[in-house]
């Protein structure tokens, strides 16, 4: 399900292949991830998720148990499951942005992060690329001891540390009773065995970390899946150690994998930064911002009808570039003199539309202090902060 250390092409069919049996659904509305106050302030500034290892969340046996229900399913339609040796870390989002169960068991007193994953997943490099996820080993610079240290596919000689991967949160599938098969899942066996997909076995294989008991199907969940193994050959396992955050939860050190969306090649790129918006009153006023730009060797392509993404007439969208700062600074500039009201989203940084403070006996100051700390982040001026309308219980 997850083909993380091909190429790009390859990665796109095999999102296309999953899509095309309709085994598992992309999101076609916000979704939302429950976390801790902790957790929060390390995803904001550091600008990545932490993806935890699936046999430390909540729900460690559900990756179990979802084995051996793929396994008896494959028996019954006469295939076998090849050794399953992975190593998955999971992002976990829920449809429901204010939902009691998920303050307690995921979020007490914590913040619920609402991301829109709506963008179209192909024709990426033409248009936008939120989904275009990788681990922080992806081609990316990090500093270490005051200095920065590029991970350079020159560490592991002819074979790619790891690639980006153009991946997508998808739907868990729920099942009933975790004693037999469940119906949908010896639906989706038999699709894969009658298609022709070019991986049957790698298929197959990727549906197990997404079975759920339906006990718990109000969550509406969604994950988003790295498996770790498949990122690094064997015999460079030991550069995991690195990137792994532990974290310490009643005394159990957790480990996750930081990860961040867009391209960063493209972030670092001087190119023209593509603006997208629908407002049609915004296009003579955003022409005159194009021609001063340009005098000051910054050049942007304005672009007003945009078919991948559903666009709000009080939206704009720029695409990833170094002078991606900048052009939003001056969008924001030209429209505020002109009293409109603008939300400016940045591609290439996380797609993050709205903060919910959960339940707390200073929701208040919580969300001020949120508040305060997006306006020194550019491309997060414009995410709203709420606070839940679930009453305190004391």
């Amino acid at each position: 399900m997850y083909k993380w250390t091909y190429d790009e092409s390859a990665q796109q069919l095999a999102n296309e292949e999953i899509e095309q049996l309709h085994i598992l659904n992309t999101p076609s509305k916000p979704l939302y991830h429950y976390t801790s106050r902790e957790v929060f302030w390390l995803i904001m500034e550091s600008e990545t998720f932490l993806a935890r290892h699936i046999k430390f969340s909540n729900d460690y046996q559900e990756n179990e148990i979802g084995t051996k229900m793929i396994e008896q399913a494959m028996q019954e339609a006469g295939m076998t499951l090849s050794e399953v040796d992975a190593l998955p870390f999971m992002i976990c989002f829920c449809e429901k942005g204010d939902l009691l169960s998920q303050w307690r068991g995921y979020a007490k007193e914590g913040v619920a992060m609402e991301f829109d994953f709506s963008k179209g997943l192909y024709g990426m490099q033409e248009e936008f690329s939120s989904y275009y996820c990788y681990t922080i080993m992806n081609k990316d610079t990090e500093k270490k001891k005051g200095e920065m240290t590029y991970i350079s596919e020159s560490l592991i000689g002819d074979e790619k540390l790891c690639m980006g991967a153009i991946v997508s949160p998808y739907s868990v599938i729920y099942t009933g009773s975790v004693d037999e098969v469940a119906p949908v899942v010896r639906e989706n066996i038999e699709k894969i065995k009658n298609d022709s997909v070019v991986n049957k076995q790698q298929h197959v294989i990727g549906m197990i970390p997404y079975i759920k008991n339906d006990k718990f199907l109000e969550e509406c969940e969604y994950r988003l899946l790295f498996d770790m193994k498949q990122f690094t050959p064997g015999l460079n396992q030991h550069l995991l150690q690195e990137k792994y955050v532990y974290l310490d939860v009643d005394g159990i050190k957790k480990p996750n994998i930081r990860v961040k969306f867009g391209n960063q090649e493209e972030i670092e790129s001087d190119g023209v930064i593509k603006v997208y918006y629908s407002n049609n009153d915004w296009t003579d006023s955003l022409a005159k911002l194009k021609d001063e730009l340009g005098k000051e060797d910054t050049q942007i392509e304005l672009i007003s009808d945009c078919k991948l993404y559903p666009m709000q007439e009080d939206e704009i969208v720029l695409s990833s570039g170094k002078k991606q700062e900048i052009v939003a600074a001056r969008i924001r500039s030209l429209l505020a003199q002109s009293g409109t009201s603008v939300r400016v989203w940045c591609d290439g940084h996380l797609p993050l539309r709205r903060v919910i403070v959960g339940p707390s006996k200073d929701a208040e100051l919580m969300k001020c202090s949120i508040e305060e700390y997006l306006k020194t982040k550019y491309w997060a001026q414009d995410i709203k902060v709420d606070i839940s309308a679930i009453p305190l219980r004391t």
